[in-house]
């Protein structure tokens, strides 16, 4: 089993980890329990995941405190992700990291987001690449970037109604360089990046130069 511990109080960026994370599996071999699950529900969950061929992902937010007392007993081969909306204390920590969790913090001093590298793809810059990189050294990765250009051109199409006026010119000015014909290449373009990434068509630095490369040339 692979455990991965995500915690901190920079939420948007621990959530844009986690976003990357369930990209790389098959939707419908990811499960979500979301704050307040059974205890039951979750062990009887992981039992079941066992008998699939196919390597799954179980994602729990903000689970009970004493359920490390209960995952450690299961050996299967899945992922398993524990996300929080906060730090954790430091002996809860070392009871996660005694049984092999690997460890991502956020702090809010820190927080990261990818907006800035969507303005720059979306006003056709050049220095996306740079913002690429900025991101990948703070943990994310190829597929968050795929999820944010997605987000992204949809935004172009249609401003989402509780933007704030700010948000809403911007995407005005930024739809002058994007016709509906042109968002819509995009988008099947990215689609078959990220299909090209999964089946091991493409490597990640192709993928990361052709998804910049698509907003910014002429």
């Amino acid at each position: 089993m692979k455990l991965l511990l995500l915690h901190g109080p920079a939420i948007s960026s621990s959530r844009a980890q986690l976003i990357s994370i369930k990209q790389k599996f098959n939707v419908n071999d990811v499960v979500v329990f979301e704050q307040g699950a059974d205890l039951e529900d979750i062990a009887g969950n992981l039992v079941s995941t066992s008998l699939f061929p196919q390597e799954r992902l179980v994602i729990l937010e903000n689970p009970p405190a004493d359920f490390i007392f209960h995952f450690s007993l299961f050996t299967f081969h899945f992922s398993l992700v524990l996300w929080f909306d906060h730090e954790l204390p430091k002996a809860k920590l070392l009871e996660y990291t005694k049984i092999g969790a690997q460890v991502f913090y956020f702090p809010e001093s820190k927080e990261i987001t990818g907006f800035p590298f969507l303005d720059l793809l979306a006003n056709k810059d050049n220095r996306a690449f740079l913002e690429m990189e900025k991101l990948k050294k703070t943990g994310f990765d190829i597929f968050y970037l795929l999820t944010m250009s997605y987000y992204l051109l949809r935004n172009l199409v249609t401003t989402p109604k509780n933007a704030p006026q700010f948000v809403k010119d911007k995407l005005q000015r930024q739809r002058k360089n994007f016709d509906l014909e042109r968002i819509t290449k995009l988008y099947k373009s990215l689609i078959e990046i990220e299909f090209k990434l999964k089946k091991g068509l493409l490597e990640q630095s192709q993928a990361e130069f052709l998804l910049v490369n698509q907003f910014t040339e002429n």
